[in-house]
């Protein structure tokens, strides 16, 4: 998708934060509806350098014409930003932040769904105390246990850019690679429903935002 897709966008964007209600709007006092400077292309390839792959044509172009981070859906976008560590999303400027992904995580495979398979599996086995014949024969065990879950839990993380924070540690996700690359997710493990599609694509979920916003503010 090309750049008309967001002409006129961040105009849109920061004109809302000149409404006298903008501060009633969910998640506005996370984002002030403030919008960081757009990229370069300089920046851009550097980024999908330490990424191992394009960024997502939505998302991309959505960086070098609207903005790097800031005004969205929720508490707001995390920003690609450059660190001694090399590229990573990270909350700049925003007052609730979902956690950093660094580039070389995001790039790797997306198997959010696989790992979910392995993981229901893996809460069958969780060891019970009865059927080990001592107490450290139970905390043996239920310690090797306890490190794969969090093994498969982290790894489900992978692929995916941690995009945008809902509140209640929900997140939304942004898929960088694999057949889902440029989805938007939701991360829903704090309610026990795991990693699941919206079924929305970047521009669709930031467009419907700002238009909702737009339709709250002038009704």
């Amino acid at each position: 998708m090309n750049e008309v897709t967001w002409v006129g966008v961040r105009e849109r964007v920061l004109r809302l934060a000149e409404h006298h209600e903008s501060d009633k709007v969910f998640g506005a006092r996370g984002h002030g509806f403030r919008l960081g400077p757009v990229m370069s292309e300089e920046q851009l390839r550097a980024l999908e350098a330490d990424l191992g792959v394009g960024l997502p044509a939505q998302y991309r172009s959505f960086l070098l014409h609207v903005g790097a981070g800031g005004a969205g859906p929720h508490y707001g976008l995390m920003t690609p930003s450059l660190g001694d560590g090399g590229w990573q999303w990270r909350g700049i400027g925003l007052a609730f932040s979902a956690q950093p992904t660094t580039a070389e995580f995001a790039g790797r495979p997306f198997v959010a769904e696989a790992l979910q398979s392995e993981l229901d599996a893996l809460d069958d086995q969780e060891p019970e105390k009865a059927a080990f014949a001592t107490d450290e024969e139970f905390r043996h065990a239920h310690a090797a246990w306890d490190a794969r879950y969090e093994e498969l839990y982290d790894a489900q993380e992978a692929g995916a850019v941690f995009l945008s924070e809902q509140g209640c540690g929900y997140t939304s996700l942004l898929v960088m690679t694999g057949p889902h690359r440029g989805a938007i997710w939701e991360d829903l493990r704090p309610m026990d429903r795991g990693i699941e599609p919206t079924g929305h694509d970047f521009a669709h979920w930031y467009r419907s935002w700002l238009k909702r916003t737009e339709q709250r503010l002038d009704s």
